[in-house]
């Protein structure tokens, strides 16, 4: 079968129908011009005429005729409708013999998404993003990348569901069998780069028929804050008290805090944030019950209804993060393969991020951590791919050792903030994407004989101390530090800044490797020697500002 596809690019459409039985005919435009229709057995679909036409439809796009084939200077990019549209409907499609191997890729970052392009590449995969809402490049780009972004870094098609309408991973899933039997693809595995894809990789893995994916029983207590916490209860592990609040005004705070016999200050939370948000510590009762009320009445970060809000013990001690692999190829099944210490302090009612340091996992002050995170993956049914667990741990003087770890929250996912790939060159040996890619596949794991970091990795946030209109911003060249990797603006000039709090609200992020005293020095000369100026925000009904 041979899908109808369209010479001309999506940005120069055509209003007028296509007839789809029979032979593909020109079609006349408004100034009488014919236009040839061209035949390929890559594409699944109908080439889109309007743009109204691309907002309703899920799409498929891809660079040039095919996404197998890119051939000459010029390449056009081709979106058409991701469902199966056939000229002859009897006709039995018979695909080729030999199936091309593919991964799906769950709405990557563009470095992450670079990186695992190339272990891809290495293993002769063909690479398929799935978006689960557009994006039109109002946003960063480089963490909310638009299609054509994706596909001229190597991406070979994207996959996106209509303009406004939630996504299904049902008919998403409808619509992956229809591409993998047109273009004689096999699916192997299905990767979650974002919080908020955790919930849909696995679902998405067992509807296209594959056996590598997550424990689906344990789905929801890899993303819901509270079933997480009970799930891990119920395994036997330290958690922090908890209680599900779900009064509009709020009423129920000071209840809950009396039962659970909480001393302030206390954590609010909703309980499917990601990146920081709406997570807030309530030094008074009053507070605490703003906040949950706020929480409940509002949509979260993920873009679903909060319904009810998480009321939280404050843990004392030190935030750890604890990166895992698991994989049933593994020894134990699943492996600590880097641990980031937090440095954070207390702003405008939050725990803000300095910056975030690697150290040893394999140092014995961490042993109780590893054990601890390694059992919560167990617990929460992560089996492929990598986790990422929140801990708080306490520090005892005596014994010189980090103790009575317990969970913040963990994801089965990759790390955010570049966290693997300052892990892939700090730590020989040591693929973490390579790793991703053949966990989800069910391939066979390399991992390092050790991952014993041999310089120092940290995570700098760059913050914006003042509220805004950006109108300038000096000591971005952070080049100039000795031990610089990689930064990146999330700020930009002409537009509101904020004072930071909330992961990206911070002005920039940069990253160092090096020794322990220079990455001491040049993390300080990163955050101190940033500054910005600012406009007033707009005033708006009556002099209240947005």
């Amino acid at each position: 079968m041979s899908p109808i596809h369209c010479e001309h690019p999506v940005f120069e459409p055509t209003t007028e129908p296509i007839e789809l039985s029979g032979a593909p005919v020109p079609h006349e435009d408004k100034g009488g011009n014919a236009e040839h229709l061209l035949e390929h057995e890559a594409l699944v679909g109908d080439e889109l005429k309007s743009e109204k036409l691309i907002e309703k439809q899920p799409t498929l796009a891809a660079l040039g005729e095919t996404p197998f084939v890119d051939d000459g200077e010029e390449v056009e990019y081709h979106k058409i409708v991701a469902t199966e549209i056939v000229a002859d409907p009897v006709a039995v499609h018979e695909p080729e013999p030999i199936l091309q191997n593919s991964i799906i890729l769950l709405e990557p970052r563009i470095a992450e998404c670079l990186a695992l392009l190339e272990s891809a590449k290495k293993r002769g995969l063909f690479v398929t993003v799935v978006n689960t809402r557009v994006f039109d490049g109002s946003m960063n780009i480089m963490y909310y990348p638009t299609a054509e972004k994706l596909l001229e870094v190597g991406v070979h098609q994207v996959y996106e569901p209509p303009t406004g309408q939630k996504f299904s991973v049902t008919e998403c899933a409808n619509h992956l069998h229809t591409i993998q039997s047109q273009q004689n693809l096999r699916f192997l595995g299905v990767l979650p780069l974002r919080e908020a894809m955790v919930e849909h990789s696995d679902i998405l893995s067992a509807l296209l028929g594959l056996a590598v994916h997550n424990d689906l029983g344990t789905s929801s207590a890899r993303r819901d804050k509270a079933l997480m916490k009970q799930t891990v209860a119920n395994a036997g592990l330290r958690v922090a008290k908890y209680a599900r609040l779900t009064a509009r005004d709020g009423s129920d705070v000071r209840k809950a805090v009396e039962e659970l016999e909480l001393e302030f200050p206390v954590v609010v939370k909703t309980p499917r944030g990601m990146s920081t948000c709406d997570v807030y510590i309530c030094e008074t009762m009053e507070e605490a019950i703003e906040r949950s009320g706020q929480i409940v009445r509002s949509v979260g970060p993920d873009g679903t209804k909060a319904n009810f809000s998480l009321l939280e013990e404050f843990l004392g001690g030190t935030e750890f993060a604890v990166n895992l692999i698991a994989c049933p190829t593994t020894y134990r099944g699943v492996q600590v393969t880097d641990i980031w210490q937090y440095d954070k302090i207390i702003t405008d009612g939050s725990n803000v991020n300095r910056w975030q340091t690697m150290v040893d996992p394999h140092d014995p002050k961490y042993a109780a951590m590893v054990r601890y995170a390694e059992g919560v993956c167990r617990a929460v049914g992560i089996r492929y791919g990598l986790g990422h667990c929140e801990i708080k741990a306490k520090w005892d003087e005596k014994r010189q050792r980090w103790v009575d770890p317990a969970m913040i929250e963990i994801g089965a996912r990759l790390a955010g903030g570049r966290k693997a790939i300052m892990a892939s060159k700090t730590i020989p040996g040591w693929y973490p994407f390579d790793a991703l890619l053949d966990a989800h596949c069910g391939f066979p794991l390399r991992v390092p004989p050790s991952f014993s970091p041999v310089k120092v990795a940290r995570h700098v946030y760059v913050p914006s101390d003042k509220t805004g209109i950006l109108r300038s911003y000096t000591g971005d060249d952070f080049q100039r530090l000795s031990t610089y990797d990689d930064h990146i603006m999330l700020c930009e000039v002409g537009k509101p800044i904020k004072r930071a709090v909330e992961l990206m609200s911070f002005a920039g992020q940069v990253w160092l490797i090096g020794t322990l005293e220079q990455v001491e020095k040049d993390a300080e000369a990163a955050r101190n020697d940033f500054n910005v100026e600012v406009d007033p925000l707009p005033v708006e009904n009556g002099g209240a500002h947005r």
